[in-house]
């Protein structure tokens, strides 16, 4: 569990669709939905209940992340121990965001890289899973 603190340096302030440009195929305000849900997830540890399909369409073609088939591969993929949350986020902030966001996310994508390396949630997550190896060789869940 994320501390309060980074909880709220991931969510706080919320995305507004001023942040974003829409592109021809979705608005931005569903831009700034998105990147409000991403955070939230993100902020309470991924939660199997927040990823619903709708959700994984628009992840699964953010940041460089392949489809896995579909959202029960992508979510076990990525989503179902420490380190391998530690991989998406590490993908999530050195992913060059590509592309006009007239056409793509990538406005999404810079404002979420901007936001998840603000909070430092790759450093601290990488120390506690750090922390925790010593001590029985693996953490599954941090």
């Amino acid at each position: 569990m994320l501390s309060a603190a980074l909880t709220r340096a991931l969510t706080t302030p919320a995305f507004v669709a001023a942040d974003f440009v829409p592109t021809h195929w979705d608005s931005a305000e569903h831009k700034a939905k998105f990147a409000n849900a991403l955070l939230t997830f993100v902020a309470q540890d991924f939660p199997r209940s927040k990823f619903h399909e709708g959700f994984y369409r628009r992840l699964s073609n953010t940041f460089g992340h392949i489809a896995c088939y579909n959202s029960a591969g992508f979510y076990g993929r990525f989503f179902l121990n420490a380190q391998n949350k530690l991989e998406f986020l590490e993908q999530c902030v050195t992913w060059p965001c590509h592309g006009d966001p007239t056409y793509t996310y990538s406005d999404v994508e810079r404002a979420l890289v901007a936001r998840l390396t603000q909070s430092k949630i790759v450093a601290i997550l990488s120390s506690q899973i750090m922390a925790c190896a010593p001590a029985t060789g693996t953490c599954a869940h941090v």
